[in-house]
């Protein structure tokens, strides 16, 4: 008789971990808990690996103070619950009780209800895939986690990782016909949608340690009575075990955070080998969740869509995606996104800006919970990781996997540090308005040099935004350390200059002699010079106006300044003392 192989998360290794101590290991989800203080950061094959892990830990946290009765009744304070969570001694015991209660439901085998599957799911010819489709790397060669040959056969704790992050972030596209779906057309199953965490631009405070982390983003009004329907708001391990049956034909919502952080949009059954390997895998769809108004995710920005509010005839919001070209500069702009006044309907103008809604694990330090948990935790290095995919072709392949990690402090994110978070805004409002001015200078270059107008010099536009961003985050690392505000911004403005000075110089130089003597065009019957000085001339013009520097009238800038007068005689004491 064959044994049925058995691998249960809560007591099995499968947790990919970097310990404080830098050493690596993998862990139970019993072993994680037991040693959240350990545990320095997760360190699985991916960075959204990472995060649909995160998502799964966090799920369990939230059920299991709620679970012991650790929630705040109306009137009460969320401040107050949130510091005897961070001083407990008994967390640790009431989240093992808690899995101790469930973990029949996290067996990755279990013949009736395995973990995150469907133990029945089958095709009508009975078919599936080996098990190198749970990793996002076969195929297009994504990832180099490993080879197809590896991945034909994954054992259990590698499988259990692909299949956390699959639920997560799959693609979409043409997936299997499952048999009970009553979508299914032709035997197959066509789009849904990717994995709720790929619509996201997910933002994370990281502290020193796991505990740290889970706490700093545990997000506080999913513990307050009332604010969540502890009956319905459930993981899949406390639900009657999925069918191939969606919840709806159509687009459903949510039933609350808890049900976000492990949304089922696939329906999927692993097929392990004799031994506790899973040899192959089917992947369907599974329950389709609509984009629009999830307000209960608490790891993402919220967009403000006019056409959609428009169509709909209601306010109208979705997630904010990372931008692959821009993932710091925008990221940072919806974590530090100032509230407008009123709603957007009753701003002006037909399609007025509106600044995204911050994430609510953001949002929550601006109010007397970010007071408590500055006095806990205000000297604690952090940081804030940003995690994306960029999806391509209707969502069906992975162009990119996006992830930065931007220093912070506390404080900086709190009320008190309203003021510098605006700075931050301007600086890379400045950033970004000057980027079209740029790309507009390093093209006439080209033209001066005889180049099409068509031509685009992306590579060169990216590297200066390459050298800013570096500058920034150095810049952004020291903000909360500024008592004014307006010195945060001047310091800002001398290395805006400072660099692009530099990336103006040498763009002006790699040009060469045939761009300095440049050419001539005739435009509506007037000559046009194009030469790599007359377009220096602007582009400084512009620096100075954006950056508020002035040359002073003592030491105008000498008509061929040599190198050394203008990157240490001139610059330095000149326009950097001039900045206003």
């Amino acid at each position: 008789m064959t044994t049925r192989p058995e691998f249960n998360l809560v007591r099995e290794p499968w947790i990919r971990v970097r310990l404080t101590d830098e050493t690596l290991a993998e862990l139970s989800l019993q072993d994680i808990f037991e040693r959240l203080s350990e545990v320095s950061v997760l360190n699985g094959e991916t960075p959204t690996q990472d995060t649909a892990v995160f998502r799964l830990l966090m799920a369990i946290l939230i059920r299991a103070l709620r679970s012991e009765g650790v929630v705040v009744a109306p009137g009460g304070s969320l401040a107050e619950l949130w510091r005897d969570i961070y001083r407990s001694d008994d967390l640790t015991e009431i989240v093992q009780e808690y899995l101790a209660k469930h973990s029949a439901r996290f067996d990755l085998f279990d013949p009736v209800a395995p973990f995150f599957q469907v133990s029945d799911l089958a095709t009508s010819k009975g078919e599936h895939s080996d098990a190198s489709v749970l990793i996002p790397d076969v195929g297009p060669a994504l990832f180099s986690t490993r080879t197809k040959n590896d991945a034909e056969g994954l054992d259990a704790a590698s499988a259990a990782r692909w299949l956390v992050r699959l639920h997560a972030y799959d693609v979409s596209g043409i997936k299997s016909g499952a048999i009970g779906d009553s979508r299914v057309k032709d035997g197959k199953g066509y789009p849904i949608g990717t994995g709720w965490a790929g619509a996201l631009g997910s933002v994370q405070l990281t502290g020193p340690t796991l505990r740290e982390t889970l706490l700093l983003n545990l997000p506080m009004s999913a513990l307050a009575v009332g604010s969540f329907d502890s009956d319905r708001d459930l993981p899949p391990w406390e639900r009657t075990p999925d069918t191939a049956s969606a919840r709806s034909a159509d687009e459903t919502e949510a039933d609350g955070v808890v049900d976000l952080l492990t949304w089922q949009q696939r329906r999927v059954r692993l097929f392990p080998s004799a031994s506790t390997a899973v040899s192959g895998v089917l992947i369907a769809n599974g329950d389709k969740l609509s984009r629009s108004n999830q307000f209960e995710e608490p790891y993402s920005a919220q967009r403000f869509s006019w056409d959609q509010t428009k169509k709909l005839g209601r306010e109208t919001w979705f997630p904010r995606a990372l931008d692959p070209q821009l993932t710091v500069w925008r990221g940072v702009q919806s974590i530090f996104a100032e509230a407008a006044t009123g709603t957007p309907l009753t701003q002006k103008g037909p399609k007025a800006t509106v600044p995204d809604r911050v994430a609510p694990a953001i949002k929550q330090l601006q109010s007397e919970l970010g007071e408590a948990i500055d006095e806990e935790l205000g000297n604690t290095p952090i940081s804030l990781t940003l995690t994306g995919v960029s999806y391509g072709t209707k969502d069906a392949v992975i162009e990119t996997e996006l992830f930065e990690t931007l220093p912070t402090t506390v404080a900086l994110l709190t009320s008190d540090g309203a003021e510098l978070r605006h700075e931050a805004l301007l600086a890379i409002d400045r950033v970004l308005t000057f980027r079209g001015r740029f790309r507009w200078f390093f093209r006439q270059l080209l033209v001066s040099a005889g180049a099409s107008p068509g031509d685009y010099p992306d590579k060169q536009v990216a590297t200066w935004m390459d050298e800013l961003q570096l500058a920034f985050l150095q810049w952004l690392a020291g903000l909360a350390d500024h008592t004014d505000p307006k010195n945060a911004d001047l310091e800002w403005r001398k290395m805006f200059y400072r660099i692009t000075e530099r990336a103006i110089d040498q763009a002006v130089d790699d040009a060469g002699p045939r761009a300095a003597i440049g050419r001539m065009e005739e435009t509506d019957g007037t000559n046009v010079l194009h030469s790599s000085g007359r377009y220096r001339d602007w582009i400084m013009k512009q620096l100075r106006e954006i950056t508020g520097a002035r040359i002073p009238t003592a030491r105008q800038e000498p008509a061929n300044p040599t190198r050394k007068a203008k990157s240490k005689e001139w610059i330095a004491p000149g326009v950097v003392e001039g900045l206003i």
